[in-house]
């Protein structure tokens, strides 16, 4: 990479000088300098642009660039147009990108050395999400590579992903396995147990993600402003971030999407238990005032840091307690009582675009995809449905 050896004042104005690393044909130093700056500030500046406009010595339009050098540059450009979680998602993918790819030629890697990396990663046992998260990273940096002129064919295109069908996993967002969610009857007896927990939280928690649909880092973050009692609406505008995962170091971002803030209704139901659960709020903080640390979260931590809002974690774990009461076969997480939420609205014959408003889903095709399940009364009633129509059809003939 290049490297900035100073910065130095010739009379009024102030210079830079860069070692831009060895010239590969001559093999001597090549260094940059540059002068007339008013200030060190402006300087600085000039010299960081330079160097986000070079990699290794090398020109944009030198094909020899390897992947890591190459992955650098673009990472500087990406950090300027995202949020830091979709950062966080690009630089796990990356890890595994280069222990494959790092010193490869840019040019050198088609489409066979590609593909064989997303098998190799799949014959070790990796899930077909992680690599798809893989493979969608190293989609968006060879499209750059393309745009730089540095390839002409792009090896990420066109992969053929049946491969991964030997090994399908649910996934929390993108993929829905039949029967990962609960049937109406199934609910009941779910939150009749988190009513009977010694946590006095459960209920309301685990009630809110059934009958509002919201996304585990959406309800973490929601504080009662977010709350009509009147309209008997939320509004949903942020969601949970935390890099570290300690509760003291969380941020709050706005969510995955545009179509993610949103306004839903509400029932009576959902109305009383969070009016419950404000009153059972309120003596706990009495309790408690001088150790708490009033966010205004709707769902609190009260352990180390009381006020302080729930970790996604803690409904996680709080949820596996609950299910294994009920002695499930399926595999559920809280995202489950989302796709559960979607799935009754389904049987209660909502339209699915107003489903999609109501979950925050962007794409109705994608939601169509999720959700190409039935539960176990939408089946019944398509059975009737057929049957109806058929008790006419004989009525009218002899058969």
């Amino acid at each position: 990479m290049i490297k900035i050896a100073s910065f130095k004042k010739r009379g009024k104005t102030w210079q830079y000088t860069i070692e831009l690393g060895i010239d590969p044909q001559t093999g001597k130093r090549k260094q940059k300098t540059k002068s007339g700056f008013k200030t060190k500030k402006d300087a600085k500046e000039a010299a960081a642009e330079l160097e986000s406009n070079t990699f290794h010595g090398f020109s944009k339009l030198d094909p020899r660039i390897v992947f890591r050098d190459y992955e650098k540059h673009w990472m500087r450009k990406y950090k300027r147009l995202v949020k830091p979680p979709t950062i966080d998602s690009r630089n796990t993918a990356l890890k595994h990108i280069r222990m494959y790819l790092n010193l490869y030629p840019i040019q050198d890697i088609d489409k066979d050395r590609y593909a064989n990396m997303l098998y190799s990663l799949h014959d070790k046992g990796y899930a077909p999400n992680t690599i798809k998260s893989i493979h969608s990273t190293a989609r968006i940096i060879f499209k750059s590579a393309k745009d730089d002129n540095l390839i002409t064919v792009d090896p990420t295109e066109n992969i053929d992903f049946r491969f991964l069908r030997k090994k399908q996993i649910l996934d929390e967002e993108d993929i829905f396995e039949e029967g990962n969610f609960l049937e109406k009857e199934e609910l009941v007896i779910f939150l009749n147990i988190s009513k009977k927990q010694k946590f006095p939280q459960d209920f309301p928690i685990f009630s809110t993600l059934a009958y509002s649909g919201l996304r585990r880092g959406e309800l973490c973050v929601l504080k009662w402003d977010d709350i009509n009692f009147i309209e008997k609406t939320i509004s949903i505008t942020k969601t949970y971030y935390n890099k570290k995962g300690k509760i003291d170091e969380f941020d709050i971002i706005p969510p995955k999407t545009k179509s993610s803030k949103r306004i839903i209704d509400i029932d009576d139901f959902l109305v009383n238990v969070l009016r419950k659960l404000k009153a059972w709020q309120n003596e706990y903080i009495l309790a408690n005032g001088k150790n708490y640390t009033n966010f205004n979260f709707v769902f609190i931590n009260t352990n180390m840091y009381p006020g302080y809002p729930l970790h996604p974690n803690y409904i996680y774990q709080h949820m596996l307690k609950i299910t294994k009461k009920m002695e499930l076969t399926k595999t559920l997480s809280p995202h489950s009582l989302r796709h559960t939420h979607a799935s009754l609205y389904i049987e209660a014959g909502v339209e699915l675009r107003d489903i999609a408003e109501r979950l925050g889903h962007d794409n109705l095709d994608t939601l169509q995809k999720i959700y190409a399940h039935t539960t176990r009364g939408q089946k019944k009633k398509t059975a009737e449905k057929f049957s109806q129509l058929m008790t006419k059809v004989l009525e009218q003939t002899s058969l």
